[in-house]
């Protein structure tokens, strides 16, 4: 069977604005942070990924240069400033953008009807999973299934999906994205 490349899912955009619902549990702690994650392709073709609350406050800013696809943290607050969150909320975003993938380590197999787009990472693998030729979900596994990325709502390979929610196994915390239609400015 001849099958293409799982890049042909990468986003393209210019924004896109949507509801940002994060929970979990740390100890015995639980927590819950919302608003607005905006994502947005800069004249330079860099990426910006910024999440504010509802009144403006900047929880992060994170960005994306070109061409390299370098990451940079523009602006953090304390709370969420620990390396390893940071690197969490990165790989959960290169995931989605599917930022860091080398086609030479991409392998591609079926099973029933989904078809399964293997690309190696600097630590695990993770897999694209497309159904009847639409992604329907990532998956990043390590010695075990560490996050599962659901999409829906992916009008064309290109798109941006109208709702994501990245579930981290190990970690304990879901965050829920919801495509803001029409949103202007």
């Amino acid at each position: 069977m001849n099958f293409s490349s799982a890049l042909r899912f990468r986003p393209e955009f210019d924004k896109v604005l949507y509801r940002c619902v994060v929970d979990g549990r740390f100890a015995f702690r639980k927590f819950h942070l919302s608003g607005l994650l905006f994502f947005k392709k800069m004249e330079d073709n860099s990426i910006r990924a910024v999440f504010q609350n509802e009144m403006g406050f900047t929880f992060f800013d994170f960005q994306w240069g070109a061409p390299s696809d370098s990451f940079q943290v523009n602006q953090i607050i304390p709370q969420l400033d620990k390396a390893a969150l940071v690197k969490t909320l990165q790989k959960d975003f290169n995931l989605l953008l599917m930022k860091g993938l080398s086609p030479a380590t991409e392998h591609v197999f079926q099973s029933g009807t989904e078809t399964y787009h293997r690309f190696d990472l600097e630590r695990g693998v993770v897999y694209y999973i497309a159904e009847q030729s639409k992604l329907q979900r990532i998956e990043n596994v390590g010695k075990t299934k560490v996050i599962t990325i659901s999409l829906s709502g992916k009008n064309s390979d290109h798109d941006m999906p109208r709702s994501v929610v990245f579930d981290h196994h190990k970690a304990n915390f879901t965050i829920r994205l919801n495509l803001i239609e029409n949103a202007e400015n």
